[in-house]
């Protein structure tokens, strides 16, 4: 017993054949995905990032990176924390170096605060500046604690109980019992 098949009944049952692969695939597919289990989120890790690197460029041309360690965010709050955070700032490549234990950008993002062994350095104008905390504003580049500093620029060392720094360091202030050394 022959059978002739015409070419438009072994065209439909390709069509038949290929529509129930298809078919049989996307159940499986979804099969798949359903049975996957889903990690949920620790509520305590949810807003922290390990190994941060944030880079941004300055329309006048500076660029500023920071790494750090850890961030936590809080939206709710407006204000990040930074975990040993290394900031430069490179001016027509010159590189300021900030480094402390803790960074907090608060105020709705437009304030900083360095804690724990903050130190400011900069090769280029041999300039190292050590205090404990260190606050500022991020649009003027106005900078101040209340706690004791120690300058060093080139050979000559200055002491004092408090400062203020104005637009990036261009200006600085030095209070209470100042003291200088030149070496």
């Amino acid at each position: 017993m022959k059978i002739k098949l015409s070419t438009k009944s072994i065209f439909i049952i390709l069509i038949v054949l290929i529509t129930t692969i298809l078919v049989f695939n996307f159940i499986n597919r979804n099969k798949q995905i359903n049975s996957e289990n889903f990690k949920t989120v620790d509520p305590s890790k949810e807003g922290k990032t390990v190994g941060v690197k944030i880079e941004q460029n300055q329309p006048n041309g500076e660029k500023i990176k920071i790494v750090a360690d850890l961030m936590e965010e809080n939206k709710e709050k407006k204000f990040i924390k930074l975990i040993n955070p290394i900031t430069e700032i490179i001016k027509r490549n010159n590189v300021t170096k900030i480094t402390s234990n803790y960074g907090y950008i608060i105020n709705n993002y437009s304030k900083f605060k360095l804690d724990k062994n903050v130190i400011i350095f900069n090769n280029e104008k041999k300039f190292n500046l050590t205090t404990e905390e260190l606050s500022g504003i991020f649009d003027t580049g106005d900078m101040y604690t209340n706690l004791p500093v120690k300058i060093k620029i080139n050979n000559s060392k200055i002491q004092g109980s408090s400062l203020n720094l104005k637009n990036y360091g261009e200006y600085i202030k030095v209070f209470g019992k100042a003291r200088l050394i030149i070496e």
